[in-house]
């Protein structure tokens, strides 16, 4: 008598379970959406204020920040941070609430971070309307050159000649980035006429500047003396 086969046991199909309510119908045409058209908008955002900008015209106004700002290199440190916070929070997911409860949360953190570099954008622009309409009425400031220093352009200005600068009336010193060839020759000690004006919620702008220029040198009067007059 011949032992009977086992039963054949159907293939497991894992512990996904399947999909329900609208993530039954999505496809890969909704995910091509998600990812490229939250970068897409911001790019748009960006577009159409830098078209209102130069428009405008007129002298860009140049923001007066605190020193202890951070600047350079500093500056990329955020986005790594960022991005391992958000590998962080993907690991975290992945282990409590599972493999597509967490791609949905990490979706809507994508579209709420390109959405919030538009809204930044769009607050930087509207922080700037009316600067020289406020800067017109008021005093120039009389500010000293601490440190000199020149910048090679990066991805997020196009360089030029940094100044630490001691401003009247303000107790902390001030970096401001001069994109213009007479900065150069800028030196501590030196001093300048700043106009000064608010932004519309936050921050102090230079909505222009003037170096002193060194005195004109007087031509010495002529020393020869006047001829005699002729003799009669």
């Amino acid at each position: 008598m011949s032992a009977s086969s086992p039963p054949l046991v159907p293939p497991s199909t894992g512990s996904v379970p399947p999909k329900t309510g609208w993530l039954a119908g999505w496809t890969s045409q909704h995910t091509a959406w998600l990812l490229f058209a939250p970068p897409a908008f911001m790019v748009g955002v960006s577009w159409i204020l830098q078209l209102l900008t130069d428009r405008r015209g007129g002298t860009p106004a140049l923001p007066l920040a605190l020193v202890g700002t951070t600047t350079g290199t500093l500056d990329l440190l955020w986005p790594v941070g960022l991005a391992l916070i958000a590998l962080a929070a993907v690991v975290w997911g992945l282990r409590r609430i599972g493999l597509r409860r967490a791609l949905v949360a990490l979706g809507a953190v994508w579209v709420l971070l390109w959405l919030g570099g538009s809204a930044a954008m769009l607050q930087r622009q509207l922080n700037r309307q009316g600067l020289l309409l406020h800067s017109s009425a008021a005093a120039p400031l009389t500010a000293r050159v601490i440190t000199s220093e020149f910048k090679p352009a990066n991805l997020h200005s196009l360089g030029g000649t940094e100044l630490v600068l001691q401003v009247s009336g303000l107790d902390i010193p001030r970096r401001l980035l001069i994109n213009d060839p007479q900065a150069t020759s800028l030196k501590p000690g030196d001093a300048l006429a700043l106009q000064l004006a608010p932004g519309r919620f936050s921050g102090l702008f230079v909505t222009g500047w003037l170096a002193p220029q060194p005195a004109a040198s007087v031509a010495p009067a002529s020393s020869t003396p006047a001829a005699p007059a002729a003799a009669s």
